[in-house]
């Protein structure tokens, strides 16, 4: 960075001045370490820029109530089965194989 100073004589400024090369910061160090969460200074080819960075929106979804957790299924009683005895075949009904393999007869 160049600091120039020129000598004011009365109400003109006169020939005479100085000239000062020195290095100075782009941005201030202190600015930039009290940034808070949210900011940020962005610097690029010697200029800086200080930015602060917006929080997104809040989704809609988010400000709904939680849902209520599911109710159990209601248990609906099965009936038991009913026990009954097989029907009867007409063919067979009444009759008896002792006739036909004799009684204790083997195969």
């Amino acid at each position: 960075m160049l600091e120039t100073a020129h000598k004011l004589i009365g109400a003109t400024w006169g020939d005479e001045g100085t000239t000062r090369e020195q290095r100075a910061f782009t941005a201030d160090p202190d600015i930039i370490r009290r940034l808070a969460v949210g900011q940020a200074c962005y610097i690029h080819r010697g200029a800086a820029t200080f930015v602060q960075v917006a929080r997104p929106k809040a989704s809609p979804l988010t400000l709904l109530p939680a849902p209520a957790p599911p109710q159990p299924a209601a248990r609906i009683p099965v009936p038991v089965p009913r026990r009954e005895p097989a029907p009867a075949d007409p063919v067979l009904a009444g009759r008896d194989f002792d006739d036909l393999f004799g009684p204790g007869a083997t195969r």
